[in-house]
């Protein structure tokens, strides 16, 4: 659907200045169609002389889309006759009620006001369309007096769309209710209110259910969440101004104590499973504490160099485990572990003889905690490879890791200039081999990806792995 900007622009008389005032109201006009509990539409003066052109159209919360005001659509250009009304309040500037018809036969009620701008011309017509029980009549003047209010800092939160569970109550400024509907007279009454809410005036009692008394003190709107015993619920306040004083309050209540303890729930198992992640770290540690131990008091070599590899990778599922802990989603982030990794290894693999020199370019991606364990193994794998053997006997080296999404699957590429794969095959292990099978094995099974090894230009070794990833991981 277009945009009252972009109607108004091709179609109509409108200025740039009043466009952009039209434009600040755009948001507010669902709410206001959902507030009246009728259709709103609204009509813009045409280029052509008595013409209107409808520029916005909203159906408010529980009406089928089949029962709409005529089903035109928004752009449609009318003729003065075809909308009288709607013509006569744009060129007397006064408010006009009267009727429809939206289908043959089927005439509906029909209030129409005029938008004005900062100089009080009419730029608009804001016309409320269908029939309501008689009560809720000041709910369709309540909601033009929402469109015409400065718009709040948070106005996303005060003015976002009503549902089922919502109780609306005005408020006049004298602090009498004027209006309760069913719902807000049951959320009312849980709370302890007793006897009729309409008539009643909130001052005459201490407690602050509606949110009504700090909206008439401070002239502000404001969302927050009221506890009552064991019953939460949310209100929305928003005081309607007139020449600088409020004329009026809404006020939105809405129960939301399941809701709550819900998510109060999962706030104490996401703390719970940070805490296990902790755990999980701090255990890493004290293991790799304990091969450390192991490494100063073992004389062989080979002994220390398999302790030491081990360490490593204790140290790469630790990592994990310690972002994990410091993040609400079970997500993670693999281009910040490649990132911590590749810093943590070169800092405790490189000789004092050869200098290294690591970088990394990549772009966000988000992965399942199971499968970043899987990666920082790899990676670990192959860092460790590169460092030990691919810059054995080397002065210097270049080390760079990047990672590519590209949206089905993701790539990561190692790349050194060292020796090379065939120099460093003369000199295979066992461990090595050893470290080359877990790399295939968590790529293949656990990743369903492909690992490749090609030589480095001019030298080294370039390492490309791809893995199918999931749509959002981005």
């Amino acid at each position: 659907m277009a945009s009252i900007e972009t109607i108004c622009r091709s179609q109509s008389a409108l200025s740039d200045v009043q466009i952009h005032i039209l434009k600040n109201s755009e948001e507010l006009l669902q709410f206001a169609s959902d507030l009246s509990h009728r259709e709103l539409l609204v009509f813009v003066p045409g280029r052509k002389e008595e013409t209107l052109i409808l520029a916005a159209h909203c159906i408010p919360l529980l009406q089928q889309i089949g029962d709409t005001s005529g089903k035109v659509s928004v752009g449609t250009v009318f003729a003065g006759y075809e909308e009288p009304i709607a013509l006569r309040v744009l060129q007397t500037g006064q408010a006009m009620q009267g009727s429809k018809e939206i289908e043959y036969g089927h005439i509906e009620p029909l209030f129409s006001y005029p938008f004005v701008d900062n100089a009080g011309e009419t730029i608009a017509v804001i016309s409320f369309v269908g029939k309501v029980e008689s009560n809720r009549d000041i709910l369709t003047e309540t909601a033009f007096l929402a469109l015409q209010v400065p718009i709040e800092k948070d106005f996303r939160k005060l003015y976002c769309r009503l549902s089922v569970q919502d109780g609306v109550v005005l408020i006049n400024c004298n602090g009498v209710i004027i209006y309760a509907d069913e719902m807000a007279d049951s959320i009312m009454h849980m709370r302890g209110h007793s006897g009729p809410l309409v008539g009643s005036n909130i001052y005459n009692t201490q407690t602050n259910l509606t949110g009504a008394k700090q909206a008439l003190a401070t002239h502000e709107g404001f969302v927050e969440d009221v506890t009552f015993g064991m019953v939460v619920f949310t209100r929305r306040v928003i005081p309607l101004l007139q020449r600088g004083k409020v004329h009026r309050v809404i006020a939105i209540l809405t129960e939301r104590t399941e809701l709550y303890r819900k998510e109060e729930e999962l706030m104490i198992k996401t703390s719970v499973i940070k805490e296990i992640h902790h755990r999980v770290k701090n255990n890493l540690q004290t293991i790799a504490s304990l091969l450390r131990m192991q490494m100063r008091r073992t004389e062989s070599q080979e002994a220390k160099d398999v302790l030491k590899e081990s360490l490593n990778r204790i140290l790469s599922i630790a990592l994990v485990h310690e972002t994990l802990s410091h993040h609400d989603e079970e997500n993670i982030d693999i281009s910040d572990v490649a990132k911590k990794l590749l810093l943590l290894l070169t800092h405790s693999l490189v000789s004092a003889d050869c200098h290294v020199e690591s970088s990394f370019s990549g772009e966000t991606l988000f992965l399942p905690s199971d499968e970043t364990v899987s990666l920082a193994l790899v990676l670990n794998e192959l860092i460790t490879n590169a460092i030990i053997h691919g810059f054995e006997g080397q002065p210097a080296g270049k080390l760079d890791i990047m990672i590519e999404n590209k949206e089905k699957h993701c790539t990561i590429t190692v790349t050194d200039d060292g020796i090379g794969m065939e120099q460093s095959k003369k000199e295979d292990s066992q461990r090595k081999h050893l470290g080359m099978e877990i790399v295939r094995t968590l790529i293949e099974k656990d990743l369903k990806g492909t690992l490749e090894f090609t030589k480095g230009d001019p030298k080294g070794t370039k390492v490309c792995i791809i893995f199918p990833v999931a749509k959002g991981g981005n």
